[in-house]
């Protein structure tokens, strides 16, 4: 038999007549076979299969033809009887039986478990007891749907009332050697479905040892097509409803359709018909491509027959594939005599190389002697600079003191001037008194005169001078802006240049502090550091989470081999040096957490043990870079360096103008070379570094670094680094102090100035008042005029008064005058000293100009030999550069002939040029013959692109016939195996109808009966007729309605059995079979059932009986069940006692 999962056809000439038998096939797995297409047979006709084909199986044979066959049914007649006359022992089956049914609150079941036999089994028990509930189970369990047990329509519908979720356990065996899957779930398997009352349900697969192997629905579908279980088959497991129906009311088309069914022909038929379609399908792709495929040939034939037209050409094109293979070949003979005159040069520049180098050995003498002597005038020129600075010095200390003298002496002529204005004022206060007594007496003296005339132009001419003494003061006054201008000028300047010597100062205090640690601590580096680094390490130390310890700071392990260095680098490298190097984000997130918690924040960097190739990024080696200065420990902190400051890439060259003159001034920049760092001229500590910015050069200043170096060095040539750098900040401090000094007294000076101009405005202010006073006393007088005279003795009063002030004053004066005389003399003396120290100051300097000519001379003439020194090594330098530009260029040479030859030899292998030839005159030659060929292919085309469509279109057309070819071939395949196949489907049919046939009458006769089973295919009937009566000669038999209730019953159940023979199915269920027989009908029929199973090979049969376990014949291959009906108050259904 098939399984109910549809199959793919198997080829049908592989399959042999035994497969036609009516006993049940072995039990395999069901491998499916694709169908092979003979491509001989593509253009076979085959109109005469595809008519044969397309005949329904059901219709091919009558029923007449069928029936007549009676050699099929005296065959399977004699089968039947040879196997009944045997032993008739049935072998229980190896797999695909079942074991047991566990039911957990399932319909009326609340927890049950039912072991059942192997062969034949009877579950008996009254109506309502729960019966068919076992039998609904087992259809459930093993992949069922609700619908098909006609017991509910929902899977809700049979969880016990009163619960949430039931349970069912079906145990099937799995033994033999075609047992499923025997290593995983071993002897037994477990198949257990899950029900919820919210709809949700479940399986799960598990092992003899209650394993879970799955809880796939698909798993369960390849165990019950691997064992044949037909469980939704309705001949296979008929219900309540489908047994009642088959056996006591269907009709003759019912139980044919029943048939079909059972024996699964139906099916194949179905299978035959979506055949048929693919085949319809087929047969439309193939008169659709019909026309296509000539349209391909049509192109095809006309690109060959273009292609073999331009074949005529050849000869031109092998003329050009020469020519072009000579100039292929010229390019590299160019290549190669460029690369002969390389080595020639090469060899010059050897030459000349070493006769540089024997000069320069001469002038490196001449140049150590030279040096000698400029070293020594050096140093007496900077004695002579000692004594000067020393002078000055001096010289400074007393111009303070002249300047403190000259402010005491302007204090002094300041205070003399105005006790002199106070005198002045007070001579003028006594005159104007003398004179207004002599008005006075002249007013009394005229008063009936033409005194009062003369007053008013007195008037006149008083008012004209208060306008002009206005005038003058507002031009003082606007003045004053200007002197407030120089005053905050000048303020500027000695708030810039005190700021200045403040820094100096504290440049010095920070110098002198680090020099003294360095010296205190000449063996500790970590004053360099944090002065929480110790706490940190320890940390550090301590800390087990890391997945590598860091490494750092990163100062402790690079050593700097050129002190001279040591400022510039430390300041440039910033805070790199105090950092420390991770290899993770988690190693980062630990280690930032420890300093936070130690208070000591550091960089922090991330990297990997990649190894770091700089080698192809070097530059020239004549330059020191500086990586080459340090010596680094830790491969990690060399590599974290180069990464983040380039130290492979940055070059040292000591003098600026040289440095100038490398990068900016010597053609291209320089290769591989990032920046440049130099000294600033006259300082060791500051430097510049040179650079290039988007393309252009640029320059940057790199200030001293304040602090303990970092980097590891020779400590004491440091502490004198230390001691220079501390020299050059005092000079620089006592040039600040003396700018400042300037600026004060430049400062001092713009204050007197508007103090002077502040005085003259008060004078100016005076004239004014005294103007206007004049005026007023001349309105007055001219008002008074005519008042008597009352007022000389007042006068005469205030005359006595001005003369005793004046007193007062000269006395005042006198001391002044004295006090101005001792400054005088203390300022003069103090100058006096400062013409001696300006004086020695100049012998000093002659002297240092001598000295300095001297040094100046040595130092020319050790520039001179330097030079010449330098030049020669210059010189060598340069002609090594150029031989190594040379070599360069000759690798790059043979590289470029290399690769030349390389793209030649995929052209070609190497060729002589014609005699004569050049590559130019070859390429005049190839560029004629090419526009010639050019012209040819405008007309006729390119033969590349001609062969190519030549190619396309046959390609197209091939691929085209193959899929034509392989349609047909594949066409008449499926025609041919359809045709058999439905050959072999109806030879089928006739076995298993014979079968049935056979098997009914057989059955009939354990009890006396006669009949025959009625099969009309074309009809789709099926019938019995059945003569009780054996001693009736008539044997047409009588129609099941003319039956009786037993008699049909037992009918039925022969008509069934002779089925599920035919079938062949493991499992067999059957439900309430005897409900409409009597006592004696319902006994024969037990023991035809029992009879029957015991003669089917290797089935198990659960069949439901309402009668009792009496009505079983007690044997050994039959297991009877009774199930006890409910009781009321009663909660558990359980087994009746045996």
């Amino acid at each position: 038999m098939v399984p109910q999962k549809r199959l793919r056809l198997a080829g049908g000439d592989d399959d042999s007549e035994s497969s036609l038998e009516s006993s049940p096939p072995r039990r395999s797995s069901n491998k499916r076979r694709r169908t092979t297409s003979d491509e001989s047979s593509v253009r076979r006709d085959i109109s005469s299969d595809r008519e044969a084909a397309s005949t329904p199986p059901s219709e091919i044979s009558s029923d007449g033809e069928q029936e007549d066959d009676e050699e099929a049914l005296l065959a399977a007649t004699q089968a039947i009887e040879a196997r009944s006359r045997g032993d008739g022992n049935n072998e229980p089956a190896e797999y695909g039986i079942l074991e047991a049914v566990q039911l957990k609150n399932f319909m009326c079941h609340e927890d049950m478990t039912y072991e059942l036999g192997p062969l034949i089994n009877f579950i008996c028990g009254k109506n309502g007891s729960g019966k068919s509930a076992i039998l609904t189970a087992i259809v459930l369990c093993l992949g069922g749907k609700a619908s098909s047990t006609n017991r509910g329509a929902r899977l809700q519908d049979f969880i016990k009332e009163g619960t949430d979720h039931a349970s069912i356990i079906c145990r099937l065996k799995n033994q033999g050697e075609n047992a499923y899957m025997p290593e995983v779930y071993g002897k037994t398997i477990q198949v257990e479905r899950h029900i919820s009352r919210n709809g949700s349900s479940g399986y799960k697969l598990k092992s003899e040892k209650g394993r879970v192997v799955s809880t796939r629905k698909s798993d369960l579908e390849e165990i019950c097509d691997h064992m044949m279980l037909q469980i939704e088959n309705p001949m296979a497991v008929l219900s309540q409803d489908q047994a009642r129906q088959f056996i006591a009311s269907s009709s003759p088309v019912e139980k044919y359709r029943f048939f079909m069914k059972g024996v699964q022909l139906e099916q194949l038929d179905q299978d035959y018909r979506i055949i048929e379609e693919q085949l319809d399908n087929i047969s439309a792709k193939i008169a659709a491509r019909a026309p296509d495929l000539k349209v391909l040939k049509s192109k095809a034939d006309s690109a060959a027959n273009k292609l073999a037209l331009s074949d005529r050409y050849e000869a031109m094109r092998d003329k050009l594939r020469d020519y072009r293979r000579q100039l292929t070949w010229a390019q590299v003979a160019i290549q190669e005599g460029i690369r002969d005159e390389y080595v020639q040069e090469i060899q010059e520049a050897n030459d000349k190389i070493a006769a540089t180098e024997a000069k320069a050995e001469e002038l490196d003498v001449a140049y150590q002697e030279s040096s000698r002597v400029a070293t020594t005038a050096a140093e007496r020129y900077g004695e002579a600079n000692t004594t000067i600075q020393r002078l000055k010095d001096e010289r400074d200390e007393q111009q303070v003191q002249q300047q403190e003298m000259k402010k005491n002496y302007s204090e002094a002529a300041a205070e003399q001037r105005q006790i002199r204005d106070a005198l002045v004022s007070a001579d003028r206060t006594i005159t104007q008194k003398k004179e207004a007594i002599e008005q006075e007496v002249q007013r009394l003296a005229e008063l009936d005169g033409g005194g009062a005339a003369s007053r008013i132009k007195e008037l006149e001419k008083a008012t004209d001078a208060v306008r002009r003494a206005e005038a003058e003061l507002q031009d003082h006054r606007d003045q004053r802006k200007i002197y407030l201008e120089d005053i905050d000028k000048m303020q500027k300047l000695e708030n810039e240049t005190g700021d200045v010597k403040k820094n100096e100062e504290r440049r010095v205090t920070d110098l002198e502090n680090n020099l003294k640690r360095l010296t205190e601590n000449r063996n500790s580096q970590d004053l360099a550091f944090h002065p929480r680094m110790q706490e940190l390490l320890r940390a550090l130390h301590q800390e087990r989470g890391f997945q590598e310890a860091p490494v750092g700071p990163l100062g402790k392990h690079v050593k700097l081999l050129k002190p001279e260095w040591s400022s510039i680098l430390e300041k440039s490298f910033g805070g790199a040096l105090s950092g420390f190097i991770v290899t993770c984000k988690r190693d980062e997130n630990l280690l930032s957490n420890l300093m936070r918690r130690t208070q000591c924040s550091l960089p922090i960097f991330i990297t990997n043990n990649l190894p770091l190739n700089i080698e192809p990024h070097l530059p020239d080696p004549r330059f020191d870079t500086v990586l080459s200065v340090l010596e680094i420990d830790n491969e990690a902190v060399r590599k974290q360096l180069i990464i983040s400051n380039q130290i492979e890439q940055s070059i040292l060259i000591p003098d600026l103008t040289e440095a100038s003159k490398a990068l900016y001034s010597e053609g291209p920049p320089l290769r591989n070379v990032k920046r440049c760092y130099c000294f600033s001229p006259g300082s060791k500590v500051k430097g510049v570094v040179l650079s290039y910015r988007n393309g252009r050069a640029a320059q940057d200043p790199v200030h001293e670094f304040i602090g303990t170096p970092r980097m590891k060095t020779d400590i004491d040539e440091a502490i004198q680094r230390q001691q220079e750098v501390l020299a050059e900040c005092k000079a620089q401090r006592l040039r600040a102090e003396s700018e400042f000094r300037s600026a004060q007294d430049r400062y001092a000076k713009a204050r007197q100035a508007l103090k002077r101009h502040a005085n003259r405005n008060r004078e100016l202010e005076i004239a004014v008042q005294r103007a206007e006073d004049n005026v007023e006393r001349l309105k007055e007088a001219i008002k008074d005029d005519s008042v008597e005279s009352g007022k000389l003795e007042a006068l005469r009063q205030s005359l006595s008064e001005a003369e005793e002030q004046k007193v007062i004053h000269e006395s005042s004066f006198q001391d002044s005058v004295i006090a101005l005389d001792e400054q005088t003399k203390k300022l003069r003396e103090a100058t006096q000293k400062c013409k001696e120290l300006d004086e020695r100051i100049k012998d000093a300097e002659a002297m240092a100009h001598k000295a300095q000519l001297a040094a100046q001379k040595a130092g020319k003439k050790r520039a001179h030999d330097l030079h010449e020194k330098n030049r020669a090594e210059s010189m060598i330098q340069d002609a090594k550069a150029d031989r190594g530009s040379l070599e360069r260029k000759k690798q790059e040479m043979d590289e470029k002939i290399a690769s030349f030859t390389g793209q030649a030899r995929q052209v070609c292998e190497r060729v002589n040029l014609d005699k004569g030839e050049t590559f130019e005159s070859l390429n005049k030659k190839h560029e004629k013959l090419a526009a010639d060929y050019r012209k040819y292919q405008t007309q006729v085309g390119d033969r590349d692109h001609i062969a190519a469509e030549a190619s396309k279109w046959s390609k197209a057309y091939k691929v085209a016939e193959r899929e034509m070819r392989s349609l047909e071939s594949l066409q008449s395949q499926l025609t041919r195996t359809l045709a058999e196949r439905r050959r072999r489907w109806v030879l089928f049919r006739g076995h298993i109808t014979a079968r049935a046939r056979a098997g009914f009458i057989h059955k009939l006769s354990e009890r006396g009966f006669r009949g025959r089973l009625h099969i009309d295919h074309r009809k789709k009937e099926m019938d019995i007729a059945v003569e009780p009566d054996i001693t009736r000669r008539d044997g047409t038999g009588r129609s099941a309605k003319t039956l009786s209730g037993g008699e049909k019953s037992f009918s039925q159940i022969c008509l069934l059995l002779s089925i599920w023979d035919a079938m062949g199915v493991p499992i067999r269920c059957l439900d309430e079979f005897d409900v409409f027989m009597d006592a004696v009908n319902r006994m024969t029929s037990v023991n035809l059932l029992i009879d029957g199973a015991r003669h089917s090979s290797g089935g198990q049969f659960v069949l439901i009986s309402p009668g009792t376990k009496s009505d079983i014949k007690r044997a050994p291959d039959v297991c009877a069940i009774e199930v006890a009906p409910p009781e009321r108050g009663q909660t558990r259904l359980v087994l009746a006692p045996p």
